[in-house]
């Protein structure tokens, strides 16, 4: 435990000692009235309790004071608090990182089922595989091919599949599938709908080159669909409208990707960020990258940047240096808390921007990213104690 306490040290980088014989009211004013994850510990520096709150010193002043504390049962923290690490965070997207981070390591058995974080889903698809197909998963580390993600849920995800199935005639029934060049054809052959590999009508190699062109497709849709819109315009040209109409209709379902519940899809390799979320001021923000499983903070900004050049390379560099950082089950949770706020109903704190807007080094992405987080409405500051979460080892 000495060794998880050390890095939790690392992550919660302030920490005050409580002497319950001591003078209350100045532990207090060595604490902020600020918005903090911060964990209680014993005399033995073991950790008790885990907490999110919008005010440091009015969560204090009610848990040590003397109030019993309802929780699993009655506690009195003052017999048995002493140490009170914590961290200032200035978003809900930085309170989650944060937090998820200390939990794993104080709870690393039973914080999954307590911090309450969706995972991220993904679809899959190996146009390799002996019987390729697509699937929808939350694990995108499990097997080799290309996941596509995040989107929505995994109601997204199983509606993404069925897109891609009926938009480039693939095969619906992945048991029949399994049957060739020996199965019979199901009626989607005869509707014209599926080439059938099942019954040999094309090869499984053949099969696999169309599964590739789908994946090719749905990585950038939109060349795609530009090659499409002149086979459109050449057909009606040509009098073919009945062709044209075939074309058009599956330029509407091509035009799917990209949007709504699909609008993060992308090859998780392109999994690349940064966020520029609220600072610890009115016109502060502070800057972070973001990478399959990985969450850095890059700088603080404490006014606008006259030259977002430095930022930038700041940026680049670290994005180097972490680019082969293997993605394991705490990498993924990651993932699934990025696409929490990616996808939050209630509009998030914080902007999103795409590497590849930022490759140019102007900084004219990064300016516009900052300029929306400063107009953003801030989260208020609380009097009282403003509990988010709230994780306890009694």
């Amino acid at each position: 435990m000495d060794m998880v306490m050390s890095q939790i040290a690392g992550i919660l980088d302030h920490h005050v000692d409580f002497n319950p014989a001591g003078d209350f009211e100045e532990f207090l004013r060595l604490v902020p009235a600020k918005w903090v994850v911060y964990l209680f510990a014993d005399e033995a520096d073991q950790p008790l309790q885990l907490l999110c709150v919008k005010n440091l010193r009015s969560s204090l002043k009610r848990r040590l004071q003397g109030e019993r504390i309802s929780l699993t049962k009655s506690v009195d923290y003052r017999e048995i608090v002493r140490r009170i690490y914590w961290r200032r965070v200035d978003s809900v997207f930085e309170a989650d990182w944060v937090y998820h981070a200390v939990a794993h390591r104080i709870f690393p058995d039973t914080y999954q089922g307590m911090v309450g974080f969706r995972p991220a889903w993904f679809v899959h698809v190996d146009p390799n595989a002996a019987f390729p197909r697509y699937t929808k998963t939350n694990n995108p580390a499990a097997k080799a091919g290309t996941y596509f993600g995040p989107v929505e849920d995994k109601h997204a995800a199983a509606r993404l599949m069925e897109l891609m199935e009926d938009a480039f005639d693939l095969c619906r029934y992945y048991n029949i599938l399994l049957e060739a060049p020996n199965g019979r054809a199901c009626a989607y052959k005869e509707m014209g709908k599926c080439p059938a590999p099942c019954d040999g009508s094309i090869s499984m190699e053949q099969y696999r080159r169309m599964v590739e062109w789908s994946a090719a497709t749905l990585a950038d849709p939109r060349e795609m669909i530009r090659q499409q819109n002149e086979r459109m315009r050449e057909a009606a040209a040509d009098l073919r409208f009945e062709t044209a109409g075939k074309i058009k209709s599956f330029i509407d379902q091509l035009s799917k990707l990209g949007k709504g519940a699909f609008r993060h899809a992308r090859p998780l390799s392109d999994f690349a960020c940064v966020t520029i979320q609220p600072g610890p001021t009115a016109a502060s923000a502070k800057l972070f990258l973001i990478l399959p499983g990985l969450i850095e903070v890059i700088a603080g900004i404490v006014s606008e940047p006259a030259g977002p050049s430095d930022l930038l390379r700041a940026v680049f560099i670290a994005a180097e240096e972490c680019a082969n950082v293997p993605l394991d089950s705490q990498g993924i949770e990651r993932i699934g808390i990025v696409s929490h706020h990616l996808f939050s109903p209630k509009q998030s704190q914080g902007v999103f921007i795409p590497l590849t807007e930022l490759a140019d080094l102007s900084g004219k992405s990064l300016l516009k990213g900052y300029r929306a987080v400063i107009r953003q409405a801030r989260e208020e500051e609380s009097e009282g104690e403003g509990v988010m979460k709230e994780l306890q080892a009694m």
